[in-house]
C-alpha cells in the first residue's frame, strides 16, 4: 500500500495531523515537543484515498552523537526510506526557522518526492506566503490546519495523483493471525526484546527509562503465522504517575492489553516480582487474555540460573495459581536467548485460549473427575454435579450444574480446574469455571392429584 511520511520538526502539529487522517486518536498529541519517539503506522483515509500514514518524531538539528534525539532522527530517516511520499509539515504561525531549513536540505538530498505543509493556517484566511517558504525548495505550500481539518480538499489535491502514479500494486494484506502485547515496567527491555524478534533496530532503544511512548503495532511473520506484535509503554504504579503524557502512554498500553490476545509479560529478572509486575499479571487474567511470563535480562544473573529459575517459578505459580501451567521463561533480548521461544509459547497458548470443548465430552469428563474424587456431603446428602458444557472461548469457560453451590467453591473448585486442565491439555490458557445452580422443573407447580373414577358397567 502506498506510504506517506509526515515529518518535521517538533510541535508543528505532526501528530494531530496523523490522527486526523487515520480517523482516530492513536498518536499522542500535546503541547510539549517532542512526545512522539517512535514511528507509527497506521491505515489512513483521505475521501476515496486510502494509504498508510508514518507519523515520525520530531527533527532536530542540534543533536548529540549518542543521545535520544540521535536515535529519534535515524528512526525518522528509516520512515523516509520506507515511505513513497512525505508531508513536510512547518508552522505557519510561526514561520521558517533555520531547523525548517536545515531539514528541508536534507530531504532534498534524499530526493523524496515532498508535499510541502504549513499547518496551524487557520486565522490566515487566503493564505499569502512570502518568498521564505520558496526557500525550503519544494514550491508552493499548502496551508491547512489539522486540528480543524481545513485545507484538507487542497491536501487532497497533492496526494491523489501521487497514488494514482504508484506503478505497483499492493494488494491489502490479510489480517493477522495473532496480535501479541509485550508488556511491563519502564525498562524491562520490551523495544529491545522486540527488535531482537524483528532482527533489526526498529525501535528505539536506551538506558533512559521511558522511551517508549504510544503503542506501535508492527506486522511480523513468524513459522506461517501472521503476528502483530505490540510494543508499549512501561507501566508503572498508578500513584507514581504525575505527568500527563505518561497518563496518556499508560492508558495507550492497557489499551493494547485489551484488544490482544495473548501478553507476554516482560520482568526484569534484577527487580523480580515488583509489586507492579504482579498488579500487571493481575490485570491481563483479569481481562482473560493468554499470558507468557518473560524472565528477562537473564544474561546478568550471576550464579545457576536453573535454581533462579526454579524459585521464580514457585513463586509466581503460589501467586497466581488460577493460571496454574502458564510459560514462565527465562529470556535476553540483548543475546536473544529464548526470545523466539516465547513466541512458540505465544502459538502454543493462543491455541489453548480459544479451545472449544463439545459437551457430550466435558460430561464425559465430569463423570471421570467425579469417580476420582467425589464431593463430600453436604448436611447428610449427597452433592451431584449433573452437567458440564462449555459457555465461552477466549478464553474458555465452563459451567457446572449442581444441586448444591456453596459446598463446591474453594478447594474442590480448584480441583475440578486443575482436573480440568490435565484431562484437555489447557496447561498454558487461562480457563474460567462457572457453577450453576441445577433447578429442579417442578419446583414451585401445584401438584396435581388424580382420582381414581369408578366406571360402572352398563
Amino acid at each position: 500500500m502506498f506510504k506517506i511520511a509526515i515529518i518535521g520538526r517538533p510541535n508543528v502539529g505532526k501528530s494531530t495531523l496523523f490522527n486526523k487522517l487515520v480517523g482516530r486518536s492513536i498518536a499522542i498529541t500535546d503541547d510539549t515537543p517532542g512526545v512522539t519517539r517512535d514511528r507509527k503506522e497506521a491505515k489512513g483515509k483521505l475521501g476515496p484515498l486510502e494509504f498508510m500514514v508514518i507519523d515520525t518524531a520530531g527533527l532536530e538539528n542540534k543533536i548529540s552523537e549518542k543521545s535520544l534525539e540521535k536515535r529519534m532522527v535515524e528512526q525518522t530517516e528509516f520512515a523516509v526510506s520506507d515511505a513513497d511520499l512525505c508531508l513536510f509539515v512547518v508552522d505557519a504561525k510561526e514561520g521558517i526557522t533555520n531547523s525548517d531549513l536545515h531539514f528541508a536540505q536534507w530531504l532534498r538530498k534524499l530526493g523524496k518526492k515532498t508535499v510541502l505543509l504549513a499547518n496551524k493556517s487557520e486565522s490566515r484566511g487566503e493564505q499569502i506566503f512570502d518568498g521564505e517558504y520558496y526557500k525550503l525548495g519544494f514550491g508552493q505550500p499548502t496551508g491547512i490546519s489539522a486540528e480543524h481539518k481545513l485545507g484538507f480538499g487542497d491536501l487532497y489535491e497533492k496526494i491523489a495523483p501521487e497514488i494514482e502514479a504508484y506503478e505497483e500494486v499492493f494488494e491489502e494484506a490479510e489480517s493477522s493471525d495473532l496480535q501479541v502485547a509485550i508488556v511491563g515496567r519502564p525498562n524491562a527491555g520490551k523495544s529491545t526484546f522486540l527488535n531482537k524478534i524483528l532482527g533489526q533496530d526498529r525501535l528505539i532503544t536506551g538506558p533512559e527509562a521511558g522511551i517508549t511512548r504510544d503503542a506501535i503495532s508492527l506486522n511480523y511473520e513468524f513459522k506461517g503465522k501472521k503476528i502483530r506484535l505490540i510494543d508499549t509503554a512501561g507501566i508503572r504504579k498508578k500513584a507514581s504517575i504525575t505527568q500527563k503524557l505518561e497518563k496518556l502512554s499508560s492508558l495507550d498500553s492497557f489499551r493494547a492489553l485489551r484488544f490482544a490476545q495473548v501478553v507476554i509479560l516482560l520482568i526484569d529478572c534484577n527487580s523480580l516480582l515488583d509489586h507492579q509486575d504482579m498488579a500487571l499479571a493481575g490485570e491481563i487474567v483479569k481481562e482473560g487474555r493468554g499470558l507468557v511470563f518473560a524472565i528477562n535480562k537473564i544474561d546478568t544473573i550471576k550464579g545457576d540460573k536453573e535454581i533462579f529459575m526454579r524459585d521464580v517459578r514457585q513463586r509466581i505459580q503460589a501467586l497466581f495459581p488460577q493460571i496454574d501451567g502458564a510459560a514462565i521463561l527465562a529470556t535476553s533480548g540483548q543475546t536473544g536467548y529464548n526470545v523466539e521461544k516465547s513466541l512458540d509459547f505465544a502459538l502454543e497458548t493462543y491455541e489453548q485460549w480459544q479451545t472449544y470443548i463439545p459437551t457430550s465430552k466435558l460430561v464425559e469428563w465430569l463423570k471421570i473427575a467425579t469417580a476420582e474424587h467425589a464431593p463430600k456431603l453436604h448436611k447428610g446428602n449427597a452433592i451431584k454435579l449433573k452437567y458440564a458444557t462449555q459457555i465461552k472461548r477466549r478464553p474458555p469457560t465452563f459451567a457446572i450444574f449442581t444441586n448444591h453451590i456453596k459446598p463446591l467453591e474453594g478447594a474442590y473448585e480448584r480441583f475440578l480446574v486443575n482436573h480440568l486442565r490435565e484431562f484437555f491439555s489447557l496447561k498454558l490458557t487461562p480457563i474460567r469455571l462457572v457453577l450453576r445452580k441445577s433447578e429442579n422443573p417442578f419446583e414451585g407447580r401445584k401438584e396435581k392429584i388424580f382420582s381414581k373414577k369408578t366406571h360402572k358397567k352398563k
